[in-house]
């Protein structure tokens, strides 16, 4: 039987962005009856205990290619916090959900993992780091630069990170299967040569206006590349690119207000979505709220924020309900996963003025507004306060669970 395979860097903390895709990726598969996995590498998260980081985010079937070198790896934590008081210049902990240790911060900068026993420690001012088993060292990894190499202790052998994922995937899958990766720009050589010589398929999935210059992005030839996008795979060609919709809703409720004054806005905010000006301009709208989901920009906290603004942090579950508007300022947007679900939970929805996904919302959908400036936002707000009909955005019709469906066994030929 097919399996799918899903690469990816990091444990995640939550589910924004590729997440949130890939949480949703899993569902459809296991709606359509296929078995997938998610390969895990790279350190760029540090979690107390990443299967009960990525059980409690809803993940079900993953592998680290890391962390399970090691024989202690997915032991249930079991380090009672008595064993602190043995150590020296602890800086801050966190602890597993039933309250065991879990990660230990040091004031030098190091940072310990446990679950039964130590699991691992990284010491950034060497640029280390040392996985253990029960027995001891099992590798000691370089991670000075941005892909690190690791030495294993039993084999004498170094190898990459991307060498341990093309292992793990040789051992593990046929060349019947399919495998995903959801990268950006750039494709390090040893993953590529494994598909190449093993002459298994990879799908590399972009999640951004690739069209866009300030992303300098070169379409790859020798795997096929899937765009988030249907304006994408219209303006490059079906032969070049294939769309998939990075989430599904399960169905899209209609809801007619009389005024919108509560609005929310979504999500992980880099200088790409802006969110300051949302922020600037709810300081001018008094009389709307504005509640952020997610982390603030560069600059705010939640003590300098507006008295109409509330700042939620990362929620596992949006309560899109509980709001009347969806606002995005982003200076791109490929999809827009937030702006779709928003969509979905019958929010009206108010975009920026920008390719691919906010342009293509409002062309579709009538009850869709967009803004190109400051004073464009700040006028549709006051209008938004004003009494009148206004209709929710209906575009996320167009991402219903069935229709993600038909995609994926189409584009993936399952």
């Amino acid at each position: 039987m097919v399996k799918v395979f899903t690469i990816k860097e990091g444990v995640p903390r939550s589910i924004y962005g590729f997440e949130s895709s890939q949480l949703a990726r899993q569902n459809i598969f296991e709606e359509i009856g296929v078995e997938q996995k998610m390969i895990l590498t790279n350190l760029d998260t540090f979690v107390p205990n990443f299967v009960e980081t990525l059980e409690r985010l809803g993940f079900k079937n993953f592998y680290h290619v890391i962390f399970e070198k090691s024989d202690i790896a997915r032991d249930k934590p079991s380090v009672d916090k008595s064993f602190l008081e043995n150590l020296e210049d602890v800086l801050e902990v966190e602890y597993t959900k039933e309250g065991y240790v879990g990660l230990v911060y040091y004031k030098d900068g190091t940072v310990e993992c446990y679950t039964s026993q130590l699991l691992y420690k990284y010491i950034p001012k060497e640029d280390k780091f040392i996985l253990f088993n029960k027995n001891g060292v099992v590798l000691e990894g370089d991670v000075s630069e941005n892909y690190h190499e690791y030495h294993i202790k039993e084999t004498g052998v170094i190898m990459s990170q991307w060498q341990l994922v093309s292992e793990y995937l040789a051992e593990n899958s046929t060349v019947d299967d399919r495998f995903i990766i959801d990268m950006v720009n750039e494709y390090p050589l040893q993953l590529r040569k494994f598909f190449q010589n093993t002459g298994r398929e990879l799908f590399a999935y972009t999640h951004y206006n690739i069209l866009a210059p300030f992303m300098k992005f070169v379409l790859q030839t020798w795997c096929s590349n899937v765009v988030a996008s249907p304006v994408l795979e219209e303006r490059l060609g079906s032969d070049k690119v294939s769309f998939l919709p990075p989430v599904y809703v399960e169905e899209v409720a209609e809801e007619v207000y009389t005024t919108i004054k509560d609005w929310c806005i979504v999500g992980n905010m880099t200088v790409i979505k802006k969110c300051e000006v949302a922020i600037e301009a709810f300081r001018r709208t008094p009389d709307s709220i504005l509640t952020i989901y997610g982390n603030l920009p560069e600059g705010y906290t939640k003590n300098n924020l507006p008295d109409n603004i509330k700042f939620a942090g990362f929620v596992k579950q949006i309560p899109y309900e509980n709001h009347e508007g969806y606002i995005s300022c982003s200076l791109s947007e490929c999809f827009a996963n937030s702006a779709v679900e928003a969509s979905s939970k019958g929010l009206v929805c108010l975009l920026s003025n920008v390719d691919l996904g906010h342009r293509y919302y409002a062309s579709i959908c009538e009850n869709t507004k967009t803004f190109s400036s400051f004073d464009e936002l700040l006028e549709l707000l006051v209008k938004y306060q004003q009494v009148g009909e206004y209709k929710s955005s209906t575009f996320a019709i167009e991402y219903v669970k069935s229709k993600a469906i038909e995609y994926y066994k189409k584009v993936l030929k399952l």
